[in-house]
């Protein structure tokens, strides 16, 4: 039986990706490559099957016809989005809900985590379902981060650094542990903080994710949510027309991110740089969300969504 092990060689690995890139992105021939790599078109064809067995190349067929696949199709279409994915809505159910988004992204994290990759999560009960939910095919040398600091609040969706762990173990990967408050009480001990060796580890690694899981939060709080940055400040945020966040960062109705007044106190992943992680992969369900992960959207921030069906067709209707 032929050997599918992971290739580990990095010479390979990078030449299965220049053939891939050269083949599905510039459209060149298999006998183009071969006379461009001085090498023979079988084994260019080789390098292609490698190449997909690998999952450095992964082929999804949408069949239009499939309800929920046009609903994906129409959201990724509308929202400018690079995937988009639709789940069965749990009738009066927002657990399965949450369930079947949960086993959604987790399954799509096993398809596409590669070595070297790293992922930073978010906390929520959405995001706690995916951890949970993780039944990876294969080992993954990845690193895995928390993008918030700790809350405060009681719950045990709010401890992140356990979410880290859990996700680290079912892919036997590295975590990183961010051991501090979300909000800290001044500018200059969370710069303090910021700047320990040990938070660090973690912030740096913010510069350089390959992917961002991460929930939306809607305004006003819908049944079970934590007030994560203290009710004065949600206050504040509600006069100034809040609707949602992503990592404790606030949107208006229009996707502006709003100024915070605790900004400065806040450990966490900025604006710019889930902007600048690639894939930002966020997951909500229910209507009741549906103001909030539309304003979302219009950030700019979120590149992949998971939602169940009914709440994919009224961001159809909104936009």
């Amino acid at each position: 039986m032929e050997d599918k092990k992971p290739i580990h060689r990095p010479d390979l690995l990078a030449t299965l990706v220049e053939v891939a890139h050269l083949y599905y992105e510039e459209n060149l021939s298999q006998q183009e490559i071969a006379d461009r790599l001085n090498v023979s078109r079988s084994l260019i064809a080789l390098y292609l099957k490698k190449a997909r067995e690998q999952g450095i190349v992964q082929i999804t067929i949408r069949d239009p016809q499939n309800v929920f696949q046009n609903l994906a199709l129409q959201l990724q279409e509308r929202y400018h989005l690079r995937y988009a994915e639709v789940v069965s809505s749990a009738h009066l159910s927002n657990v399965l809900t949450r369930r079947a988004l949960g086993n959604a992204v987790a399954q799509y994290l096993d398809r596409v985590l590669q070595d070297g990759d790293i992922l930073g999560l978010d906390w929520g009960r959405t995001i706690m379902e995916v951890v949970n939910l993780l039944a990876p095919s294969r080992p993954r040398q990845i690193e895995i981060v928390p993008l918030l600091g700790e809350s405060s609040s009681t719950g045990s969706y709010t401890q992140l650094n356990q979410i880290v762990l859990q996700a680290a173990r079912a892919f036997n990967a590295t975590p990183y542990f961010l051991l501090v408050p979300l909000l800290v009480g001044s500018k200059a001990l969370r710069d303090a903080l910021m700047a320990d060796i040990t938070t660090q580890e973690v912030i740096s690694r913010w510069n350089r994710l390959t992917y961002a899981c991460v929930g939306i939060g809607p305004i006003p709080l819908i049944e079970g949510q934590v007030v994560y940055i203290g009710q004065e400040n949600l206050s504040e945020l509600i006069r100034q027309k809040a609707v949602g966040n992503i990592c404790a960062h606030y949107f208006d109705q229009d996707g502006h991110v709003l100024s915070q007044e605790f900004k400065d106190r806040l450990i966490g992943i900025s604006v710019e740089q889930l902007k600048s992680t690639k894939n930002v992969i966020a997951a909500a369900g229910g209507v009741e969300k549906g103001r909030a992960v539309a304003a979302a959207l219009r950030t700019g921030l979120i590149t992949h969504l998971f939602v169940d069906e009914a709440l994919a067709r009224l961001l159809l209707d909104k936009s």
